[in-house]
């Protein structure tokens, strides 16, 4: 009888101590999951705010360019006025421009 009151008591001790871990262990896994939850929602906003920079920016380069060919249209215009007699004058100076030369 004693030794069954002993073992008893040493099987309970040992099954408090299981039941313990065991909720140990779902709380450090539920831990885990939230922590994974918070860290995909990050990555999904950084993603979210790539995107949103990437159109920004495609969008300023258009505009950029369009000022840029407006002006460059504009100093054509400039050249051919000022050199409107001289072919030659006006072929250089549209090379020097744009950085390349024709072939005439």
């Amino acid at each position: 009888m004693i030794v069954w009151i002993l073992s008893r008591r040493s099987s309970q001790a040992a099954i408090d101590a299981m039941v313990a871990n065991k909720e140990s262990y779902d709380a450090q896994i539920e831990s885990l999951k939230s922590h994974h939850r918070e860290e995909v929602q990050k990555i999904q906003d950084l993603h979210l705010k790539y995107q949103e920079t990437l159109v920004k920016i495609e969008e300023r380069y258009k505009k950029k360019k369009e000022q840029l060919t407006n002006i460059e249209k504009k100093k054509v215009k400039q050249i051919i006025k000022k050199a409107k007699d001289n072919p030659n004058e006006i072929n250089e100076k549209i090379e020097n421009l744009f950085g390349f030369t024709s072939s005439t």
